[in-house]
């Protein structure tokens, strides 16, 4: 099958390797089309995200590998951004000043009265710390409002792809609250039916289960299911910091969604279009 990815990550942001490093493994590796996609700039002092001083460097540099690899890969330019109500800039406004081929919006960070609640990141206690501080241990409401921000961000922004939309699973690994319980199945489905009203792209990320961190990809198979049922878009994403996992788990994703139902995984040349599986 076609061999692409449209999320990666390199050491302008929190990825081990540099731009051209990751190109030559995805060269390697038959991968296609390959998207660079630096964790946007955020409003505040941070480790993990493109610094507003490198942002030249990083477009003048994926432009430069564009041209130096384009007889062996399409290489396109983007951005995962931080969609973080009242303190971030219109994420789409910033993709059109960047230029960008496309970009991805995605919640990491969870904003409430008492801060961001940072439901990433390889700490389970940063997980916790951030729930109890921001939210007094409510889970509920913690996850209500992650899921109501995805939500606001597919309707207001319109990314072209929805970033790894049930990651506020990842640490929470059945302890606060179970995934068939009813309020969340609500939740899902809201936001299932908001990419579905929007045209959105879902990605199916496969770094949860490669790094360990999850049984299941995000998101997981009964709502991969789900968005087969609603005919929402898909890709495929390994969400890679090294070289070395630009393609981890693209063919075992691809049967799997053609278990789950879908007929076609979408993918990006300079236009969306679909491939069949």
């Amino acid at each position: 099958m076609l061999k692409f990815n449209f999320h990666s990550h390199s050491t302008y942001c929190d990825g081990k390797n540099t731009l051209e490093e990751m190109v030559l493994s995805a060269i390697d590796k038959n991968i296609k089309y390959f998207g660079f996609s630096a964790h946007s700039p955020v409003p505040f002092e941070n480790d993990f995200g493109l610094q507003e001083n490198e942002i030249s460097n990083y477009l003048n540099e994926t432009k430069h590998l564009k041209s130096k690899y384009k007889d062996k890969i399409k290489l396109f330019t983007s951005m995962e951004f931080d969609y973080i109500p009242i303190i971030s800039q219109s994420i789409r406004e910033k993709a059109k000043e960047y230029e960008l081929d496309y970009f991805i919006g995605s919640v990491h960070l969870v904003a409430s009265e008492n801060g961001l609640w940072f439901t990433d990141g390889s700490k389970q206690e940063t997980y916790d710390n951030g729930l109890m501080k921001c939210f007094n241990g409510d889970i509920r409401k913690a996850v209500g409002a992650f899921y109501n921000q995805t939500i606001e961000m597919i309707e207001n922004e319109k990314p072209d792809i929805v970033g790894h939309f049930d990651k506020v699973k990842m640490h929470n690994k059945d302890r606060y609250f179970k995934e068939d319980e009813t309020w969340y199945k609500d939740l899902i489905m809201q936001t299932i039916e908001a990419m579905k009203e929007n045209n959105s792209i879902c990605e199916i990320n496969t770094r949860g289960v490669y790094k360990g961190r999850s049984n299941d990809y995000f998101p997981q198979t009964s709502w991969i299911k789900e968005l087969a049922n609603k005919k929402v878009r898909v890709t495929i994403s390994t969400d890679c910091h090294k070289k070395e996992e630009v393609d981890l788990l693209f063919e075992e994703c691809s049967q799997h969604l053609k278990a789950c139902g879908h007929k076609e995984v979408w993918y990006f040349d300079g236009n969306w279009k679909p491939i069949s599986l």
